[in-house]
């Protein structure tokens, strides 16, 4: 019997530990994650004791395979229900938004679900990628820590234009990749002060600037200190993404207050947060990229829609399509 197949993931988002997790048993996989975190995008942040989910601010349902998931980390206390309404402004009466699917979080903070996930998983953090080299099922991964390998597969889960960089010239869908389209989106963290009341829980705004401002607070298991999470359009954050953040910081803090007072100690506590790419404008339009020939790949939720729930479909998409190559012999 020959040795299981070795297979690399870049990326301990959503869809790099979806793809861990349905290949474990059949290969040896490793996940290499560049910061010292788990979960890209489905991030919580701490400042002073206040902690922020400033990455993805809830997810929905749809796929029977993410709701079995979902269910068993609900069980252990990771997920839970957010079931606060979301309003629209400017709004007319009675408009208030009430999705047709539930609404989920981590609990209590959103990058509880990553960090249930990645329970078993081998994870190499700080670990950003500079280069790969090699030839199929000889595959190596050079971070400032050296050269690792060797790697049967190579998979990677970053954002598209990421990916596009660190994946080798042979790769057979550099083209898919280079026309995915992602934009930019600028977060503002803030603290209110103790017993301060907005008009809504969270609200979607046909605004120039922002799009979404929410009460972290309003959360399932989160901190008692109200708090704002405050979102940039993604037009507005496409213009803006080289500018300087605290020009940018005062543009967002002007748009908040045109829906929220605050006082001048809360807004003096906003800290921002540049996430270069955070939606996906325009999908690979296939649910993974797989190219067998050179044992490499790469998936995510820009490959479908920006949901936390299509970074699951695609990788569980992929390894579906990779578990037949995991299980061929070596000659």
């Amino acid at each position: 019997m020959s040795d299981p197949k070795r297979v690399a993931i870049i990326g301990a988002g959503m869809a790099g530990l979806t793809l861990a997790r349905a290949l474990a048993g059949h290969a040896t996989v490793r996940i290499f994650e560049k910061s010292k975190g788990i979960g890209g995008r489905m991030a919580t942040r701490r400042i002073e004791d206040v902690s922020f989910d400033h990455g993805a601010q809830y997810f929905t349902v749809r796929d029977p395979r993410f709701r079995d998931m979902l269910d068993a980390a609900a069980a252990d206390g990771a997920v839970e229900r957010w079931n606060r309404d979301i309003v629209l402004l400017p709004a007319a009466q009675k408009n208030v938004h009430r999705a047709d699917n539930t609404r989920y979080v981590g609990k209590p903070g959103m990058n509880a679900l990553p960090k249930w996930m990645a329970r078993d998983c081998d994870i190499t953090f700080n670990a950003e990628m500079s280069s790969i080299s090699g030839t199929p099922g000889n595959w190596t991964v050079m971070t400032e820590a050296g050269e690792h390998g060797p790697f049967d597969w190579i998979v990677a889960t970053a954002p598209a234009p990421q990916s596009a960089a660190l994946l080798p010239p042979a790769f057979a869908h550099h083209a898919a990749l280079h026309t995915t389209g992602m934009n930019a989106c600028f977060t503002l963290m803030m603290t209110l002060h103790p017993g301060a009341a907005t008009p809504f829980a969270a609200a979607r705004l046909d605004d120039p600037v922002i799009n979404w401002i929410s009460r972290n607070d309003t959360k399932p298991g989160r901190d008692d200190a109200p708090c704002l999470v405050v979102n940039a359009g993604p037009e507005w954050s496409d213009r803006h993404v080289e500018a300087p953040l605290e020009s940018l910081r005062a543009q967002m803090l002007e748009a908040v207050r045109l829906y929220i007072p605050l006082e001048t100690a809360e807004a003096e506590s906003a800290v921002i947060k540049r996430w270069r790419y955070a939606n996906v404008a325009r999908p690979a339009g296939q649910p993974f990229l797989l190219d067998r020939e050179q044992q490499l790949a790469s998936c995510g939720d820009w490959c479908i829609a920006g949901r936390v729930e299509a970074a699951f479909q695609s990788a569980s998409q992929l390894a579906d399509a990779l578990l037949p190559a995991l299980r061929e012999t070596t000659p």
